[in-house]
């Protein structure tokens, strides 16, 4: 099934003619507890920064000069922190402060550092275990995860032929996500539950947070309030997206 009838094939979401503004509430996140809560509370912002920053670089090659610290497209240069590395050859994730053979830079390890920090403090296994097996887009959701933790520019996974080196990237040449456009939370969202398995409600809610909506949450349905215009999205009994619609 295409996700866009998996999306789009339920029934049509009631129409609102007004907006009640005493319904909706600014609204902050909780505090998580295992790797899969970081990543819903950081995907949808994060892979919204990171199309842009594939805008940027276009269809440009990347290189490393890991001297420098920096990952180079074309003519753009940007400083990097080295979060971990994916093996094709066995599909296992290993961190960067696990890295001991590679001689990576001390000062490119800090963020990888700081995320086994996090695991020791919240007995979080998969930040604390240097080198385990993972599932198809586990480095997409490590690299999210990254981005949103450290508010980042963007997150990078640069395929070296065996395996993929993901990064966190923060520069001014990449331009800021402009909050006031809406219309773009209608169009990434879809595009980011499509390629990466996540639970659809929590991850949206935590997205229009992070977007500086007011929410009003109902067991099936969110609603974020922001210029006066609105989105409403409905989820199954899943937490999958059945509809999603706005007055922007």
């Amino acid at each position: 099934m295409s996700i866009f009838k998996k999306l789009f094939g339920g029934e049509k979401a009631e129409e609102e003619t007004q907006i009640d503004n005493s319904k909706f509430s600014l609204t902050k996140k909780t505090d998580y507890k295992n790797l899969e809560e970081i990543i819903e509370q950081n995907a949808g912002l994060s892979f919204e920064k990171q199309m842009i920053f594939g805008d940027l670089i276009g269809s440009s090659a990347w290189e490393l000069d890991m001297e420098k610290g920096k990952i180079i497209f074309g003519s753009l240069e940007f400083p990097i922190q080295i979060i971990g590395s994916l093996s094709f050859n066995n599909n296992s994730w290993m961190w960067g402060w696990a890295n001991t053979q590679s001689g990576m830079p001390e000062n490119l390890l800090i963020q990888s550092n700081e995320l086994k920090a996090i695991g020791e403090k919240k007995n979080i296994k998969e930040l604390t275990d240097g080198h385990f097996n993972v599932e198809e887009g586990f480095e997409h959701k490590i690299g999210m995860m990254a981005c949103g933790l450290f508010n980042s520019k963007s997150y990078y996974c640069a395929n070296y032929g065996q395996g993929t080196l993901v990064v966190t990237i923060d520069d001014n040449q990449i331009p800021e996500i402009d909050k006031n456009r809406l219309e773009k939370v209608m169009t990434s969202f879809p595009k980011l539950i499509g390629g990466i398995e996540l639970n659809h409600k929590n991850s949206f809610i935590n997205y229009l947070i992070d977007r500086e909506f007011q929410l009003s949450i109902s067991e099936n349905k969110i609603k974020g309030l922001k210029n006066n215009k609105v989105v409403i999205a409905e989820f199954d009994k899943l937490n999958r997206l059945k509809s999603l619609n706005g007055k922007i």
